[in-house]
């Protein structure tokens, strides 16, 4: 799995800070020895939010202080928000709990998303795995190749909740293109959804990660067992020249920067962070050990062998980058969250 230049430098560059720190590396590694640090997962396992947190819960350990253990825990629930709650309200702020959510959760609470109590702004972020487009695809018995078909015809497909990716992106592209997709919500893991969508039961999924098809059903393409209809993002995965960019599929500058909201979160990807409070040491010993770990030739020859995407990014930059979401223009935000029907 190659790393890409600019991943190597900027993970080197915290490496050195981190060097340079030795007062902050000790209080770190008394807190962190004999301790179990807990990644909550906010899907069911198996899909590819529970796939990467167990490859990394699987090599972090090495690279941070005092060596404490890392264990995965599953707390399905409305997308991934009830997680995302637990690890803001009732986690310990401590350094001992990670919150391991939706890419969109972020996205969902600005837009004012129901249930949600979490300030992601407030957040520390670590670092993220990968990220990669979103991905609208239909099973290929439907015959369905384009989404100039699914304006003409009913297409339905499965989804998690309102506040998942593969209920978001029809629902925009419903609204901003004309497609005809009919959302069947209440499917409790991405897992489950891929399934219904193998066994006939919906006809495609409105969005998840091309990360995730590639970790979780590494041989769809190759079987060419999907169509896939649109990709979201700032530009197109090399493996998919052919499928059209949903940002150049809309023609007012309103339109495009609504997508620049609720696209957003394709930057942050599979993304790690810790509540409000935690120690600044330890904030930054598990940035460092993030780092480090993600350019651990470990971790990527295991990625690698399970056909997992690696497109690390560092904490800080994340954290930047859900700060400034969080300044978005009111009207966007409205016209946002009208066309989600969130409110």
């Amino acid at each position: 799995m190659r790393l890409l230049g600019p991943c190597r430098l900027a993970i080197a560059a915290a490496l050195l800070v981190w060097s340079h720190a030795p007062t902050l590396a000790q209080p770190a590694a008394e807190f962190f020895k004999g301790r179990t640090i807990k990644i909550v997962v906010g899907f069911g396992p198996g899909g590819g939010y529970d796939l990467y947190a167990r490859l990394l819960a699987k090599h972090l350990p090495a690279h941070i202080p005092g060596a404490p253990s890392v264990v995965v825990e599953n707390m399905e629930g409305a997308g991934s928000v009830r997680a995302a709650n637990f690890v803001y309200e009732a986690a310990a702020r401590d350094g001992s709990v990670i919150a391991a959510v939706n890419q969109n959760a972020p996205m969902y609470q600005l837009l004012g998303g129901a249930g949600a109590r979490f300030r992601a702004e407030e957040a520390s972020f670590i670092g993220s795995l990968a990220h990669s487009n979103e991905v609208l695809y239909v099973w290929h018995t439907t015959g369905i190749t384009s989404l100039a078909q699914a304006k003409t015809r009913e297409v339905v497909l499965g989804a998690v909740a309102v506040t998942s990716d593969s209920y978001i992106y029809p629902t925009v592209i419903n609204g901003l293109l004309g497609t005809k997709f009919r959302i069947v919500n209440g499917y409790t893991t991405g897992q489950a959804l891929n399934l219904a969508v193998e066994r006939g039961e919906v006809m495609g999924r409105g969005g998840t990660s091309w990360a995730s098809i590639q970790s979780s059903r590494p041989t769809w393409m190759q079987e060419k067992a999907i169509n896939i209809l649109v990709q979201a993002g700032q530009r197109k995965e090399e493996e998919l020249p052919d499928v059209p960019l949903l940002s150049d599929l809309v023609a007012s500058d309103d339109d495009r920067r609504l997508l620049g909201v609720i696209t957003l979160p394709l930057a942050l990807g599979y993304s790690y962070w810790l509540p409000p409070g935690v120690p600044t040491d330890r904030v930054a010993a598990l940035r460092a050990a993030f780092a480090a770990a993600a350019a651990d030739k470990a971790l990527l020859e295991d990625a690698a062998a399970r056909h997992i995407i690696i497109r690390p990014q560092l904490g800080a930059a994340l954290e930047a980058l859900v700060r400034a979401t969080a300044t978005t223009p009111k009207p966007v935000i409205e016209k946002a969250v009208k066309l989600l029907g969130w409110k």
